[in-house]
């Protein structure tokens, strides 16, 4: 029989295309920029940072507590919807937030609007997607797509910087709410397809099923057996010291350059310069996973985000700064990715939606306490570099972790 040509575009790419921007703009919206936010909010709502951090947490709690059901919803409804949703949501909740004058109203916008539209527009609909669309280069779909997370914040960081202090916060807020809906509904209505078979077509563009994904994976993965399984409790435990570093750091990254005497804006550069190379990690990572261990390539990633604290800690120049900020970004920028991939690896394609909701749940202790625990330190030792230290002892759990993760599909342990 002769062999079919393959088509010259393969859609799949355009669902690349796609999540990079919807990540780019949800996730730069509700994590990145709030960085920049943190001293106009703590001046103008007469709080302390860790009291105006909370909101953070509660975001990040609130994301995580509907992550299970989310992965839920995205296996059983229709993605587009979905997503359309969490438009609406993000967009209302930051229209909201130019017009906050007390402390609860931070909590209640950013926790819940902006928390509801994080995860209705984030890894679990974003990942599904390029889990649906890709086998073989998974890792390099992966990586592009989220390169699009730290290039929110190589571009929204400054740009948010520049609207605040030229024309307030408030209009700041504004501002990314509008622009938001403008971007993201046309995108998501137009381009989001669930998966290949939707239209005709197989994973990687390929004529036919790759045989590893013709395993049919039956298992019911509800997030009590998600939360007892071996794997996924190591996963939690490589994955989640790593992103505890990355709230603590990136966040608080702004005011600690400002205080050590360094201009807004120059310290808005560095927290750029460190989502930039964050941004060309995820599809350098992402492309050696296709290639090489991604356990490996884990392992590399913790100790680059090892060695950025270490030159935070040590550094007195601005030039030691943004030296500290390459090595962190591209080890903080190839973890979102590498998460993503040996999830899919080890669960496969059926049961992808669920058990990353479940995981994101148990992931939740370590997102929600790095910025408001880094910011508890700072109001109790007057500096950064206590909760930058205690990061290195983390890091060291997350390699004993990973070396014990199994990769490998395994029905008898499942």
């Amino acid at each position: 029989m002769p062999k079919l040509p393959r088509p010259r575009f393969y859609y799949g790419w355009a669902i690349v295309a796609t999540t990079f921007a919807v990540q780019f703009v949800s996730v730069g919206l509700s994590y990145y920029v709030f960085s920049v936010f943190l001293k106009p909010l703590t001046e103008s709502l007469d709080a302390d940072r860790f009291y105006v951090s909370l909101a953070m947490s509660l975001q990040l709690l609130t994301m995580a507590l509907l992550s299970p059901l989310a992965g839920r919803w995205f296996s059983h409804f229709p993605i587009k919807y979905l997503m359309l949703g969490g438009v609406a949501s993000l967009s209302t909740g930051y229209i909201a937030l130019s017009h906050i004058t007390a402390l609860w109203q931070l909590y209640v916008v950013f926790g819940g609007f902006v928390g509801l539209g994080g995860v209705l527009l984030g890894v679990i609909p974003c990942n599904t997607l390029l889990a649906n669309w890709f086998v073989a280069k998974r890792g390099t779909a992966l990586g592009i797509s989220q390169s699009g997370i730290s290039a929110s914040g190589t571009v929204l960081v400054p740009a948010i910087t520049y609207i605040i202090l030229t024309y307030g916060w408030q209009s700041a807020f504004l501002v990314s709410g509008i622009g938001a809906a403008v971007i993201l509904v046309p995108l998501i209505a137009w381009l989001v397809v669930r998966s290949p078979e939707e239209m005709g077509l197989h994973p990687d563009g390929a004529i036919e099923p790759a045989a590893l994904e013709q395993i049919n994976n039956q298992t019911d993965w509800t997030f009590k057996r998600v939360a007892r399984h071996r794997d996924t409790l190591l996963l939690t435990l490589t994955i989640g010291p790593c992103f505890l570093g990355i709230s603590s750091v990136i966040l608080a990254m702004p005011s600690h350059v400002t205080d050590m005497g360094i201009s807004a804006m120059n310290a808005a550069i560095v927290v750029s310069v460190t989502a930039f190379l964050a941004a060309c990690a995820k599809p350098l990572f992402g492309i050696i996973s296709d290639y090489i261990s991604k356990k490996l390539a884990t392992s590399v990633a913790i100790i680059l985000q090892a060695a950025g604290v270490l030159l935070l800690l040590s550094a007195e120049t601005y030039p030691m700064l943004l030296f500290a900020g390459v090595c962190f970004g591209l080890g903080y920028g190839a973890m979102s990715p590498l998460w993503g991939l040996m999830l899919a690896e080890r669960f496969g394609r059926a049961a992808f939606a669920k058990v990353m909701g479940a995981n994101q749940l148990l992931l939740m202790p370590f997102s929600i306490l790095g910025f408001p625990l880094t910011n508890y330190i700072f109001d109790k030792f007057g500096s950064y570099i206590p909760a930058f230290t205690s990061l290195l002892v983390l890091y060291l759990i997350a390699l004993l972790a990973l070396r014990l993760f199994r990769l490998e599909p395994n029905a008898e342990y499942d």
